[in-house]
């Protein structure tokens, strides 16, 4: 118990209150739901800042860092092009609606879960330190590759989806 509290007490505020934003959103998507155009942005936004800012500040030789930037790029993108984006949009009104799913809960958890439990293990385990940092680039990498393999989905559903009146939630 000590050992959690100690890790607890160590990691800056600005983390939880990541995380009680990313599981607010996941949450949010859990039901259909109709948002502006520019909200749709915000998790891939954050999770691809997070994944190239892991990426240029990650100490040591840029080969094997951008290597395991890379292979988690690749990883990614692949899981992302094997995702669906179904949605209805309403462009007159710069709407789009979602539907309902676990999926964006799961991967904001599990992507916040990887560099959280990466770095704590970074800094409380000497021995793996160097494993866990590498691992972490990479999850840095699979979250860009991911969000951008999302992305483009996004955009091509968007082209091809039927146009709707909704109004905002």
């Amino acid at each position: 118990m000590e050992i959690l509290s100690r890790i607890i007490s160590h990691t800056p505020v600005w983390i939880f209150a990541l995380f009680a934003f990313l599981v607010f959103m996941g949450a949010r998507r859990l039901r259909t739901t109709v948002q502006q155009m520019g909200r749709v942005w915000l998790i891939p936004g954050v999770f691809i800042i997070w994944g190239l800012y892991g990426l240029v500040t990650r100490p040591g030789p840029l080969g094997p860092v951008l290597l395991d930037w890379a292979v988690g790029a690749i990883i990614g993108l692949g899981l992302a092009s094997l995702t669906t984006v179904r949605i209805e949009v309403d462009r007159e009104r710069g709407l789009v609606r979602q539907p309902g799913s676990w999926v964006p809960l799961v991967r904001n958890l599990f992507l916040f879960g990887s560099h959280y439990v990466l770095n704590v293990m970074a800094a409380t385990r000497p021995e793996l330190h160097d494993t866990a940092i590498a691992l972490d680039i990479g999850v840095s990498g699979f979250s860009v590759g991911y969000f951008a393999g999302w992305s483009w989905g996004f955009i091509q559903s968007y082209r091809r989806a039927p146009e709707v009146a909704l109004a905002a939630a």
